[in-house]
């Protein structure tokens, strides 16, 4: 069985809120530094801001998470971050599961994170969760089709 998931951090329902309210921003900002154009200190200001708000935007729109599984081994990568695949063969695998998820501001939201247990987390734009538990480590993907990624799991565990 050959899955293949990607997911974008853009997809989310709050990404039209946020650039709703950094847009809000962005005009109040240029409306002040319009009015105040005299002093050059907030002309810099204003340079700063905008520039932020742009990397910040651009961190959002290109930020995703591909997830790859086949008959010998599953891999991901999350651009801009992790731009190469990460690649475990199913025997470096002990456990997938899928996990309860609460709301994504109790959970801390979403993007990548890391867990003070030392357990890294994938989190995009849903609300079903895997484990996937290594030998020595453990980390967290969101995805759309949970039964999927276990599917595989179980088909690869029946055939060893």
């Amino acid at each position: 069985m050959v899955y293949n998931e990607s997911q974008a951090l853009k997809d989310a329902w709050f990404i039209p809120v946020f650039f709703g309210l950094q847009f809000l921003g962005t005009a109040i900002a240029l409306v002040y530094g319009v009015i105040e154009s005299d002093e050059s200190t907030s002309n810099m200001v204003l340079a700063i801001i905008l520039f932020v708000s742009f990397l910040v935007v651009w961190m959002i729109v290109s930020m995703k998470l591909q997830i790859r599984l086949d008959p010998t081994a599953l891999s991901f990568k999350s651009p801009p971050f992790i731009n190469t695949w990460r690649k475990y063969k199913w025997e470096e695998v002990t456990n997938i599961q899928q996990i309860k998820r609460g709301s994504n501001w109790r959970g801390r939201g979403l993007g990548i994170q890391y867990d003070l247990k030392g357990e890294w987390k994938y989190l995009f734009s849903t609300s079903h969760v895997v484990r996937v538990s290594l030998k020595d480590s453990s980390f967290v993907w969101s995805t759309r089709n949970p039964k999927k990624i276990l599917e595989a799991w179980e088909e690869w565990r029946s055939e060893r």
